[in-house]
């Protein structure tokens, strides 16, 4: 392990080698014999990490109660489930035997077993997750986690409802499951969002929606379209007073999962192509809008994607643009 100094601040740091990874540590200060103190006291914790072992329970517990309190239930959920497969194949006690090498032939086996690649890139990410936690609390050397596997994921066809397929699935429904439809197919909701949507959060003053942050940390406000401004406004009458979700089955409120269960179950007797999911609605509320000529950026905001690259799966839908595109070459 050598000492340095950073020629811009003067701060000392510990350069020193975990196994082929070159490592630099700050010592947060500037004296040279406090450094020495510091450097000494890293280079025992950096032998503590190739020496002791942690048993992955109690590792476990600890990285539950962090989970709990920095992450969303759906997340929570879904590392538990890739960490039950990962067991499952892999009869693990300590920390430490969990390597990129082993994490790799699990990643491997799910695709052999013909899981889909999505499904097993986001199983392998909640893991590493977990992994580069553990080495942030000091639990194990860094390790190279990047070289685990990662499958190329099919876009596939974005599915979306026609304007006379909505029409068709209004009629057959009741008025509380038409409120639903139109905070898909005219907001963009998630199934998350409509189930913890509130009447508060409807501002009929300035003709919008705040969609309070769930999946993600973002916040957003969402125009209100006439006929949902119309449907929620009869929702509303028909509520009793002092009930706060939005949507709900008579006087009770509904989880996502419900939502999800129940509407698929109610609409795929309709004679209508495709799969008639509930995410199917947010997926029609972007494709009419980029239909119609809005613009990605737009798109992107009222969606509340965290990036224009999840937008831009709806580019193609879009080819009267590309054109006028085109158009714009000048003359040779």
């Amino acid at each position: 392990m050598k000492i340095r100094t950073d020629k811009r601040t003067g701060v000392k740091y510990a350069d020193y080698m975990v196994g082929k990874k070159r490592m630099r540590v700050s010592l947060h200060t500037k004296n040279e014999k406090i450094a020495l103190i510091k450097a000494a006291q890293l280079a025992d914790n950096k032998d503590t990490l190739k020496s002791e072992k942690v048993p992955l329970e109690a590792f476990l517990v600890r990285f539950r109660a962090f989970q709990k309190a920095t992450r969303k239930p759906t997340t929570i959920r879904f590392f538990e489930t890739a960490l039950k497969e990962f067991l499952e194949q892999n009869k693990v006690k300590y920390l430490q035997e969990i390597t990129p090498a082993l994490l790799d032939n699990f990643a491997i086996s799910l695709k052999t077993s013909g899981q889909n690649a999505a499904g097993i890139n986001r199983k392998v990410r909640a893991l590493t997750a977990a992994l580069r936690r553990a080495e942030f609390w000091e639990l194990i050397s860094p390790q190279n986690w990047v070289k685990v596997s990662k499958f190329k994921e099919s876009k596939g066809r974005v599915e979306y409802h026609t304007p006379q397929e909505i029409k068709q699935i209004l009629k057959a429904v009741n008025a509380e499951w038409q409120l639903v439809v139109l905070l898909g197919c005219r907001a963009g909701l998630r199934r998350s969002e409509m189930a913890n949507l509130k009447w508060q959060d409807i501002d009929y003053a300035h003709n919008q929606i705040y969609i309070a942050p769930f999946k993600t940390e973002k916040y957003r406000y969402i125009p209100l379209d006439l006929e949902l401004r119309k449907a929620l406004i009869k929702a509303e009458k028909a509520k009793q007073k002092g009930f706060e979700w939005v949507v709900s089955v008579g006087e009770k409120r509904t989880s996502q999962y419900y939502l999800t269960a129940a509407y698929s179950k109610m609409i795929n007797g309709l004679n209508i192509p495709f799969h008639c999911f509930l995410h199917k609605l947010r997926h029609t509320f972007a494709s009419h809008l980029v239909i119609n000529g809005a613009d990605l950026y737009y798109v992107c905001k009222l969606m509340g994607h965290s990036s224009i690259k999840q937008t831009e799966k709806y580019a193609h839908l879009a080819p009267t643009d590309l054109k006028s595109a085109i158009k714009k070459l000048p003359k040779i």
